[in-house]
């Protein structure tokens, strides 16, 4: 009798045992991978909130940069990482919707079975801009010059997959331009090389460019948007003349699927309350970036809208599946 007490009491210990830890999370570091190097948009936002949950959960939280393969290397991570809330990740809207269609079998997640999509938290349009030495003062402008100039440009991305690639290749599916596309690792030097003439334009993220042309280095033509851009007004959306177009970069916290609800719902809870400080609003608007909170199935619900929305659109582009 007494042998069957323990037996029964070690069962109990053992269901206890992950309730208990789920009520005192997170009881150590809770690890945040960016899978894109640091510096950019997605990197500065996750910095931003991950610095406020460490004050507020009182462990910390720790960026971790493991950029390649347009953000699948640190998603994979991640996502084979235990669904215990010590791993989370902080990526771009893109990851989910648009890069599945390309790496298809070769990619090392499932947006829908192996990822707990927990909050989007900052957004904000691409921005079509060029070379000074480009004219195009008008989108329309800058498309017919683009016809008029079939591959004699070339556009920068931070990979193949990326909001910048996609970006172009819409607007060449929809317009018929035809313009050479170059990968780079990190937003930073797309922006490098475009103000060097090395390339003749992008869609780059509008904090990342808007710089350059107020400085007279670049030339913008239009936001990504279907209409202007709250914090740049005076740049008209690109789908005032081309309708359909409608690309934007979005910053979403992940975790692994099979992370427990408290966890869950508790991280959903803070990320939410964070997006509504006065202190991180002011961070995101001084780089031109939108705070939200969009969570739980409207998150869901709007993932799976843009990852159907998205697959004629990267099939139509015949993009080769990466080695």
């Amino acid at each position: 009798m007494f042998k069957r007490l323990l037996t029964l009491a070690g069962v109990a210990a053992a269901l206890a045992g992950p309730a208990i830890a789920q009520g005192n999370w997170p009881d150590k570091p809770v690890t945040v991978i960016v899978p894109y190097a640091a510096g950019g948009n997605t990197d500065v936002a996750a910095r931003i909130f991950t610095e406020r949950l460490s004050a507020r959960l009182g462990k910390p939280f720790l960026v971790e940069n493991r950029s390649g393969a347009g953000g699948t290397i640190g998603i994979t991570a991640m996502a084979r990482s235990a669904p215990d809330g010590y791993t989370l990740a902080t990526i771009t809207a893109g990851n989910l919707y648009i890069l599945p269609h390309i790496y298809r079998d070769k990619l090392g997640y499932d947006t829908f079975k192996d990822l707990k999509p927990l909050a989007m938290v900052a957004t904000q349009p691409n921005f079509f801009v060029v070379h000074p030495s480009i004219p195009a003062g008008s989108p329309k402008e800058f498309i017919d010059h683009l016809k008029a100039n079939p591959n004699k440009y070339s556009y920068g991305s931070s990979g193949i997959g990326t909001s910048q690639h996609l970006c172009m290749e819409l607007l060449a599916q929809k317009t018929g331009v035809q313009v050479q596309h170059v990968p780079y690792r990190a937003s930073n030097q797309i922006m490098q090389d475009l103000v060097g003439g090395q390339i003749q334009m992008s869609c780059d993220q509008i904090s990342t460019a808007l710089a350059q042309v107020k400085g007279g280095n670049a030339k913008g033509v239009a936001v990504s948007s279907t209409s202007r851009y709250a914090m740049a007004p005076e740049f008209p959306a690109m789908a005032e003349t081309v309708p359909g177009i409608d690309v934007t970069w979005a910053a979403i916290f992940i975790a692994p699927a099979g992370l427990p609800k408290p966890i869950a719902d508790k991280l959903i809870a803070e990320l939410a309350a964070i997006s509504k400080e006065p202190e991180v609003i002011e961070k995101l608007q001084k780089l031109t970036v939108t705070p939200v909170s969009v969570v739980g199935a409207e998150l869901e619900a709007q993932i799976k809208a843009d990852f159907e929305t998205w697959k004629p659109i990267v099939e139509s582009a015949k993009i080769p599946q990466p080695n």
